[in-house]
């Protein structure tokens, strides 16, 4: 049999393999291969690659990630068939031989910073899945060698299942990795964590007026986001955890360990209030920031509860999708710490971390991990997910500010009040006091109104009329101080490792 062929075969072959991993990964929850195998990959990259691709990928790095991967094992498996007709075993020796070099090759990837006891399952399921891949290509590789000369005397539905079996499996993977892409976009530049703002604002007309913009066009602000447009971040390329609630329990470690249901979470003494989360990752000008109304009970009863060893220094968390944090104990017992379940007056949404996550102020939205499993007091430091891959283990939110409208190259007219003017900034628990404005890139500025409607430890919205003088491009420009009267950083920086940094510009247009 030519190489070819033997390559063509261990094709079609990986090709099933894939599809079943993500079927499996979709449907039972079993981790397929290039979802471990990215977050190896997270690991082996220098932190600073790492970072950067994150800051030009943005929601797209994990899905690119994955099709990278899943065609890589493509490969694999193409590989693996030219050099198997080169093998001439008995059937089952060569079946048995290319299980095992393909599990060497691929299963160390498993354990590449995991625990043990976590990497045994993922490692026991990627030799099953090339057991499988090596019976499929050993059957196609035996049919074809024994494949009469024939046409007329060659069995059709014989010859051609293997071929079948791998393009309905290419027409499956390449949907769902697609919609993953697409899902991708939905995350990110078309989802803005946009302020509702009822009623909602005029349109802006050509020249950038509106048609008839009452007094004040912000006397409705809400300062709040609507889940549908809440920014999502998660680790998970496949899909997030499914948890039932009725299965669900949290583990509280402590002197007393105990677990909690969410029934029994849910009926505790409950604090509701307002947070602004934010991405690490979130660019300067960026999307990942959203604010919402959040309902939960104090992290710091839980663990009391438990008892609280006199030599912790720290809380660890787990999730049920392997992800890891911890924060300092006095930041984890901190009033307004909660294992929230409800967000916006609903249940948590299953990509907020239904049943329940934690919510904080002042630190960068990786320190509040979702899909909880287990809170537990330690008395050693611990390096969460993102730690590990060499973001800042603090979290501290770096204050921000941002030009929501007018947009970039927007027209304004000459000589008229532009009262749409508009914009964000946030410095976390820190608070802002102010919030300038320039049109000339950064030489005088102007201070713009704050518009205090939420907690002073949430984003603060903030407003500006601006009367153009004269016709021409204007470099406009914000910045904020925090309540602690340090101005933001300008410096332009990438989010890695510690959040990015710089002022926000949008160059406008006044006819």
């Amino acid at each position: 049999m030519s190489v070819r062929r033997g390559g063509l075969i261990g094709l079609a072959a990986a090709t099933i393999v894939v599809a079943l991993m993500f079927a499996l990964r979709l449907s039972i929850g079993l981790q397929a291969l290039p979802d471990v195998a990215a977050d190896a990959m997270t690991l082996i990259l220098p932190g600073a690659l790492f970072g950067f691709l994150i800051d030009r990928l943005q929601e797209f790095g994990r899905p690119l990630m994955l099709l990278g991967l899943s065609l890589g094992l493509l490969l694999l498996g193409a590989v693996a068939g030219a050099l198997a007709t080169r093998i001439a075993w008995p059937a089952p020796a060569r079946a048995a031989t290319v299980a095992l070099a393909l599990s060497g090759l691929t299963v160390p990837v498993v354990f590449i910073g995991v625990p043990l006891e976590l990497a045994l399952e993922p490692a026991l399921t990627s030799i099953g899945y090339w057991t499988i891949f090596a019976i499929l290509l050993e059957v196609g590789l035996s049919r074809a060698a024994s494949a009469p000369i024939s046409p007329r005397a060659a069995s059709p539905s014989r010859r051609v299942v293997l071929y079948t079996g791998s393009a309905f499996a290419t027409l499956w993977l390449a949907s769902y990795l697609g919609g993953r892409l697409v899902q991708a976009a939905g995350l990110g530049g078309l989802r803005p964590g946009a302020i509702s703002t009822p009623p909602v604002l005029p349109a802006p007309s050509a020249t950038g007026a509106t048609a008839s913009a009452p007094p004040d066009p912000f006397a409705g602000l809400t300062g709040i986001t609507d889940t549908k447009d809440f920014y999502v971040i998660t680790k998970n390329g496949v899909n997030d955890p499914a948890v039932e609630a009725t299965r669900w329990r949290l583990q509280v470690g402590g002197q007393r360990p105990y677990s909690i249901g969410y029934e029994e979470l849910r009926g505790l003494p409950a604090t509701e209030r307002t947070y602004t989360l934010q991405c690490i990752s979130n660019l300067v000008g960026g999307s990942l920031i959203s604010t919402a109304p959040f309902r939960g009970a104090r992290l710091a009863g839980i663990l009391e509860r438990a008892g609280i060893p006199a030599d912790a220094r720290e809380v660890r968390f787990v999730s049920a999708d392997g992800y890891t944090e911890s924060l300092p104990l006095e930041a984890a017992t901190h009033p307004l710490t909660l294992v929230a379940y409800a967000m916006n007056g609903e249940p948590l949404a299953r990509e907020h971390g239904y049943p329940a996550r934690i919510v904080m102020i002042g630190r960068y939205g990786f320190k509040q991990p979702k899909w909880l499993t287990s809170v537990s007091p330690s008395a050693q430091a611990s390096s969460g997910y993102w730690e590990q891959r060499g973001w800042n283990k603090d979290g501290f939110v770096l204050t921000m500010s941002r030009l929501d409208w007018p947009g970039e190259e927007t027209r304004v007219p000459v000589g008229k009040p532009f009262d749409l003017m508009h914009g964000i900034a946030f410095a976390g628990d820190r608070g802002i006091a102010r919030v300038e404005v320039s049109f000339d890139g950064g030489r005088t500025w102007d201070a713009a109104r704050l518009r205090t409607i939420l907690p002073g430890d949430n984003w603060m919205p903030w407003t500006y009329v601006w009367t153009p003088t004269t016709p021409g491009a204007y470099d406009l420009v914000v910045r904020a101080t925090d309540g602690g009267t340090a101005l933001q950083d300008p410096t332009p920086r990438d989010s890695f490792p510690n959040g990015a940094t710089g002022y926000h510009h949008r160059r406008v247009v006044a006819s």
